[in-house]
C-alpha cells in the first residue's frame, strides 16, 4: 500500500512540475495560440426565421446533413390567409439542426433550422506591438499544419477589436507577469474539401497583403 501511495505522489509531483516548466517556457495552450498565431477552425452558422403569414408546416424538404443550395426549398407552409408558402435556403451550406417538423404551426420570427454556411473562421489573438501589421480586408494566407498533407488557404481579416479578457486570463495565469493589451482578429476563409471545423489554423504575419 505504501508503494502505491508513493507512486501516486511521485506521479502528482511531476505532473505539477512539468506544469510549471510548460507556463514558464510559455509552452501551454494559451501561450503557444499566441506565440504561434494559432486559432481553432470554426463554421459560420446561421439560424433561418419564418418570415411570412402564420400557418402549418405541411412538407419538410430536408434533413440533418443535407448539402443545400441557396434558393432551394426547405419547408412549404399552408396558411390560412396566404395559401401555401416556400421557405427558401438564404445560403449555400448544410443543414446542421431542425428546429420545427411537419404539422408544427409556425408565425413570423420563430426559428425553422440552423445553417451551416459554407464559409470558415478563426479568430487569433494579436499583441499590441504586432498589430499594426494588419489591416481589416487584407488577404492573409492560412495554414493548416496538422495535417497528413499541409493545407493552405487564402483567407480575408474580417474584423479586429480589442480583447482585455485575453491579458486578463495571462495575469492569472502567470504570476507576476506584466499585463498586455492584446486584440482578437477574425480571419474568415471559403470551405475546403481537405479542412473541418475543429482543425488548427496558422498564420505568419509576414504573409499579410492587400
Amino acid at each position: 500500500m505504501k508503494i502505491k501511495v508513493g507512486i501516486y505522489i511521485g506521479i502528482a509531483i511531476a505532473m505539477i512540475v512539468g506544469g510549471s516548466l510548460l507556463v514558464v517556457k510559455g509552452k501551454d495552450a494559451v501561450s503557444q495560440a499566441e506565440s504561434r498565431k494559432q486559432g481553432v477552425l470554426e463554421a459560420e452558422q446561421k439560424t433561418v426565421f419564418y418570415q411570412k403569414s402564420p400557418g402549418a408546416i405541411v412538407e419538410v424538404g430536408v434533413a440533418v446533413g443535407d448539402s443545400i443550395k441557396k434558393g432551394e426549398v426547405l419547408f412549404k407552409v399552408k396558411s390560412a390567409t396566404a395559401g401555401d408558402i416556400d421557405v427558401f435556403a438564404p445560403d449555400d451550406g448544410v443543414i446542421n439542426r431542425m428546429i420545427v417538423k411537419p404539422g408544427d404551426q409556425v408565425q413570423q420570427g420563430v426559428p425553422l433550422v440552423i445553417l451551416q454556411k459554407n464559409n470558415y473562421y478563426t479568430d487569433l489573438y494579436i499583441q499590441e506591438s504586432e498589430i499594426q501589421k494588419l489591416g481589416v480586408n487584407q488577404n492573409i494566407t492560412v495554414h493548416f499544419p496538422y495535417l497528413d498533407h499541409p493545407t493552405q488557404v487564402m483567407g480575408v481579416i474580417a474584423s479586429i477589436s480589442a480583447a482585455p479578457q485575453f491579458a486578463n486570463l495571462r495575469m492569472t495565469r502567470e504570476k507576476g507577469q506584466a499585463d498586455l493589451s492584446m486584440f482578437l482578429v477574425r480571419i474568415r476563409m471559403n470551405s475546403n474539401a481537405d479542412l473541418l471545423p475543429g482543425m488548427t489554423a496558422e498564420v505568419k504575419l509576414d504573409e499579410v497583403t492587400d
